[in-house]
């Protein structure tokens, strides 16, 4: 429920901020105008890869949308680069094997398996719990900073 919240109410701030409004944040990412305002009214948050790309947009960090980071100014985060590069480069640089991951993250193997393939992302709630086990920020789990 801390993340609902936090991420309408960074999302609000993002936009206001940005000197933009809540019709042409729509227009610029390709979401509907009652879409945003569900977001914006605490009913849900989008399915991961879109708060990827807000984060893009804003060109802020993921966690500081999801309410996990305070902002931080002047800083560039890259385009974030496919999920399964990422994800193996940080397995390797960690010395830690997909088995082990499924252990003692208590993860699916299929669900590793597609994240390493790239056949799909975590979740939102996979990816906060990725990266409070590799002791790392999402933004780094993602290959953004």
């Amino acid at each position: 429920m801390e993340i609902l919240s936090n991420f309408a109410e960074t999302l609000e701030e993002l936009i206001f901020e940005h000197k933009t409004d809540i019709k042409q944040f729509s227009k610029d990412m390709k979401i509907s105008l009652s879409e945003v305002y569900y977001y914006l009214e605490r009913k849900g948050i989008p399915r991961f890869p879109k708060i990827i790309e807000i984060a893009d947009y804003f060109n802020c960090s993921v966690d500081y949308i999801l309410g996990l980071a305070p902002f931080q100014e002047n800083a560039n985060y890259k385009k974030t680069p496919p999920f399964h590069t990422s994800f193996q480069r940080l397995l390797k640089s960690k010395n830690i094997s997909r088995y082990r991951l499924c252990k003692e993250g208590h993860f699916a193997e299929t669900r590793v398996d597609s994240w390493y393939h790239g056949k799909s992302i975590p979740s939102t709630d996979n990816a906060i719990k990725l990266a409070k086990y590799f002791d790392c920020s999402v933004d780094s789990l993602l290959g953004r900073e």
